[in-house]
């Protein structure tokens, strides 16, 4: 790894040895973002941290799902889980963390609207294709006040294609592992309708990291992703869009029974769907509305069955259904202010043997924002939303920003926002035990009672039931202040910085504990309630352009922790183990690592080039993520000694493509150059892999 990174640090000394202005720059402060403020508006004018991945971008990447573009940007930490996970059926799913907060506390948007879909809290981001989209958006920070619930960590918004003009496009992809992706898509337009399409599908045979296990890392699967997108203009004045999405995922399932032999097996099964009609209608150029429909349904089936005799040994059925109805109605009584006033209606379902009955809630919210420009280089963004939940009380989030432009050349931003997470319907109801793999049990705090492990250690299921079951009791939405503070430099015009600082206060975060043990050795679990939690840091990215070379890249400096454990060790009150000899002694602030599964470096490079007739292209990648906690073996709440850390890595991905004429092109790349493994910590990262593609576009 150290030569890698000389070897790195000298090409680009070398480059920037002959570094000069470039007029084929890009300047971004004028490209424009919506998912900020819910409103059109010029990245140079919003208050928030915001980060855009073109579609430049990702076709030069060759990446193919969603999980390996957002793992190259700065501050976003992928969360790798098991291999079922690559149709949506793992636990923990390949979700992503931003600004130290955990993927549930992340809303994944397409085309505006809310995804369904986790498992475990997470969003299995490799169920995403990105062939069909035009970019994707980050926010960064509390979104609340716009989106509401899970949107305390920030926003990722994925906008596909418009639905204009006539085109087709075509590819097929093949590479390590059988991983093969076909796709096809186009625009057919008529008169004042316009029809957008897109077909996938991707397989693979999956890989193993851990010779010694009977059991793939990652088992055969095979996906279909399907999107129409519908407009129809009315007048120039009205204009109803439909987007609609279908995705079927099948895998492979097998597991070794208590860590023995390979003696079940079966099939994983994912399904979700979306239909979403948007009814615009703009009334002169100061008032425009917008009327929202969602229809979303999620569903999950796993069925084993005994090798031995082909008796069903374990199933398991999740569905979900997501119903809404918004408005959502801009004015603009001068050039200088906006008011954006909406709100609307949910309703969300759940039906899984993992409960004991279906759950439904229902959600009302009202939203009020108001942009102001008091004097031309100044921007004042105020909001406020309130959400009521028929399962809790009801709750504001008010946010404040402001934009202040110096100069053409430094831009300074800050902000603050409230958020709230109400607790999901896992956290409260949850009622599973996975007789698939060590028989953990995990209970929702609604479900669970002192007499039932009471009951259950009678009956001669437990073994042992821990003092920490006397903690659990009704679960608290989580409520965080975030504050962000940042500033936008173009000193020089192919050069752009970002700096950005952030500190995020999490009161009553939801977090699972071991509250008894079972016969078998495994573990009961349930929730609770840590009542003070904070993340905070910095992130910085550069953007830098040599004549035919893009180069970008980023840094976040995190730090994370409980702040009444950090109260308890500075009170001497607790010990770990020694990291040399294992003898208990007293743990300090140096000894403490913060929250689990979290890096406290991350950092990226990118080098795009592309020649001046655009036949040629390539692409350079480094992700870098220190080590980072994963358990806590000597109960002190939190990793301390060697064994409970996973090592830091170092990713390193290359692409190269030819356009052999107007409609033909080839790319061809490999992943994971230095062949990074680790099958406990990373599985979501294979080892070394290669892939090559040809693609054909069409445009009349």
């Amino acid at each position: 790894m150290k030569k890698s990174a000389a070897i790195l640090i000298t090409f680009l000394l070398r480059i920037s040895a002959f570094a000069q202005s470039d007029t084929l720059f890009n300047r971004t402060m004028d490209e424009i973002v919506i998912t900020a403020t819910r409103t059109e508006r010029k990245i140079g004018n919003v208050a928030v941290p915001v980060n855009i991945v073109n579609k430049k971008t990702i076709q030069l990447s060759g990446s193919l799902r969603l999980n390996d573009i957002l793992q190259e940007q700065t501050g976003l930490q992928i969360t790798g889980g098991t291999g079922s996970n690559a149709v949506g059926g793992g636990v923990f799913g390949n979700g992503v963390q931003l600004q130290g907060l955990s993927p549930d506390h992340t809303i994944i948007l397409l085309d505006g609207e809310p995804l369904i879909g986790r498992q475990g809290g997470v969003m299995d981001l490799s169920r995403f294709a990105v062939g069909n989209i035009r970019k994707i958006e980050i926010v960064k920070g509390p979104s609340s006040s716009l989106y509401g619930s899970d949107a305390m960590g920030g926003v990722i918004n994925i906008i596909t294609e418009p639905a204009k003009g006539n085109n087709f496009t075509a590819g097929v992809r093949t590479g390590s592992f059988l991983n093969t992706d076909i796709y096809t898509s186009g625009n057919i337009s008529q008169n004042k309708t316009s029809l957008l399409y897109f077909l996938n599908r991707n397989s693979s045979n999956g890989y193993e990291l851990d010779k010694s296990s009977p059991e793939k890392t990652l088992e055969p699967y095979f996906n279909y992703t399907g999107q129409l997108k519908l407009v129809h203009q009315f007048s120039p004045k009205t204009k109803l869009t439909t987007n609609s999405r279908l995705f079927y995922g099948l895998q492979q399932s097998r597991y070794a029974i208590n860590s023995s032999q390979l003696n079940v097996t079966g099939d994983g099964s994912t399904k979700d769907f979306l239909i979403n009609p948007v009814l615009s209608h703009r009334f002169n150029n100061r008032l425009q509305t917008n009327l929202r429909l969602m229809a979303s349904g999620y569903s999950f089936t796993q069925q084993l069955d005994s090798i031995s005799n082909n008796k069903q040994y374990y199933y398991d059925r999740f569905n979900q259904g997501f119903y809404r109805a918004e408005n959502q109605t801009d004015f603009s009584w001068n050039t200088n202010s906006t008011l954006t006033i909406g709100g609307g209606f949910t309703l969300q379902t759940v039906n899984t043997t993992r409960y004991s009955k279906k759950q439904e809630q229902q959600m009302w919210h009202g939203f009020a924002q108001h942009e102001w420009r008091a004097i031309k280089n100044v921007i004042f963004i105020s909001g406020l939303r309130y959400d009521y939940n028929t399962d809790f009380a009801s709750r504001l989030s008010p946010k404040v920003a402001v934009n202040y432009a110096i100069n053409e050349k430094i831009k300074l931003i800050a902000s603050y926002g409230a958020g709230f997470k109400a607790p999901d319907f896992r956290q409260l109801y949850l009622n599973f035990t996975n007789n698939a793999a060590e028989g953990y049990s995990i209970y929702g705090s609604n479900e669970f009672s002192i007499s039932f492990l009471q009951q259950q250690q009678n009956l001669g299921f437990i073994s042992n039931i821990l003092p920490s079951a006397n903690l659990i009791t009704k679960l608290k939405p989580e409520i965080s202040d975030g504050f962000n503070i940042g500033t936008t430099l173009n000193l020089i015009a192919s050069l752009k910085i970002d700096i950005n600082m952030f500190r995020n206060d999490v009161n009553n975060l939801i977090n699972y504990i071991p509250v008894a043990t079972n016969t078998n050795g495994s573990s009961v679990f349930s929730y609770i309630n840590i009542n003070r939690a904070f993340t905070q840091g910095v992130e910085l990215n550069i953007s830098y352009k040599i004549k035919m070379l893009q180069i970008s890249g980023g840094y976040q400096l995190l730090s994370t922790g409980d702040k009444d454990l950090l109260q308890r060790i500075k009170n001497n009150e607790v010990y770990g183990r020694d990291k040399i000899n294992g003898a208990a002694r007293l743990m300090t602030k140096s000894d403490y690592s913060g929250l689990l599964n979290r890096s406290k470096h991350q950092a990226n490079l990118r080098l795009f080039w592309e020649n001046n007739d655009s036949k040629w292209n390539a692409s350079l990648r480094f992700i870098y993520r220190s080590r980072f906690g994963v358990t806590d073996k000597d109960g002190n709440g939190f990793a301390n000694m060697e064994e409970e850390f996973a090592n830091g890595m170092l990713q390193t991905n290359m692409t190269i493509g030819y356009q052999l004429n107007k409609s033909f092109g080839l790319q061809a790349g490999v992943n994971n150059i230095l062949n990074h493994i680790d099958s406990s910590n990373l599985p979501n990262i294979p080892g070394i892999n290669w892939f090559f593609g040809i693609h054909y576009s069409i445009k009349k």
